[in-house]
């Protein structure tokens, strides 16, 4: 039995007309009339029978055309399915905003990715996505303790506090910061903020609570506020704004020696360390 005769058969029971069904099929009345009257000699029942100058179904076909349907659908939905498995699986990147925003322009200049999503999660939630398989490698710098994940420090990165110009004379006590709104929980240091700023050693005026940090940078060069961000992230937006939009590290209490903050990759417990984890870990040390 010839499916496509049989998709013939589908379209004419449901437009009921032969006319109707050749337009839809784009195939002429003859033609669709032939194939008909050879399926009904393959299946050996009659399925139309006259109706005035046209045809209907007879009680056979319309049975036939019910329980044809089911194997229609199925039939023309194996190829996509086919097609769907198929599919090269993207590559899962997790981390928090801080590197997704302005990271990947820098990854890709080491990495060619076309099959690529990025889930943003904060500390303990990404842990908690890479070891349940919904992500596959993690870029952090406030780890958190989790069953079934690896941690590997790949570089340090300079921290530092940044701000419009006007803020290079003010003394640190009255300078407006602008932090996350979440602060980090779980992580194994001292340090609260979400920013990486050690509050159990320094007080700093909060001015501003945001939950993403493009709007921190929106009141940095406003002008409105300072906050505390990696020397990269302000290299790289310096590097797309109008010099007068242009950030400045502004002198603040925390030691030179303590402004570097470590940076690690997370994968699975067990998985060993593939050529994308490599070439990761490659750009993340040129930064």
């Amino acid at each position: 039995m010839d499916i496509d005769r049989v998709r013939y058969f589908s379209v004419f029971a449901e437009t009921g007309s032969l006319v109707a069904a050749s337009e839809v099929l784009h195939v002429s009345q003859p033609a669709l009339s032939k194939a008909l009257r050879i399926l009904e000699k393959e299946i050996g029942v009659k399925l139309m029978e006259p109706d005035g100058r046209g045809l209907r179904m007879t009680a056979a076909g319309k049975n036939f055309h019910t329980e044809s349907s089911e194997l229609l659908g199925k039939w023309f939905g194996l190829q996509t399915k086919l097609k769907g498995q198929t599919v090269a699986t993207p590559t899962r990147l997790g981390s928090f905003e801080v590197f997704t925003t302005y990271f990947l322009n820098h990854l890709f200049k080491y990495v060619d990715l076309n099959n690529l999503e990025i889930h943003e999660y904060g500390p303990g939630k990404l842990e908690q996505e890479i070891a349940t398989c919904h992500v596959d490698i993690g870029i952090t710098y406030l780890p958190v303790p989790q069953t079934g994940v690896d941690f590997t420090e790949v570089t340090r990165i300079k921290m530092g506090v940044f701000g419009a110009e006007q803020f290079q004379e003010k003394t640190f006590v009255t300078l407006p910061f602008v932090v996350p709104l979440f602060p980090a929980e779980g992580t194994p240091s001292k340090v609260m903020g979400l920013d990486g700023w050690p509050d159990h050693k320094f007080e700093r005026s909060i001015n501003f609570r945001v939950t993403m940090m493009e709007s921190a940078m929106a009141l940095c060069r406003s002008g409105k506020a300072v906050a505390y961000l990696p020397e990269f992230v302000v290299r790289l937006h310096n590097e797309n704004v109008l010099p007068s939009k242009r950030l400045l590290e502004i002198p603040s209490p925390i030691p030179q020696k303590d402004q570097m903050q470590s940076v690690f990759l997370i994968k699975r417990k067990g998985h060993g360390e593939t050529a994308l984890y490599r070439k990761i870990a490659q750009s993340l040390r040129a930064l």
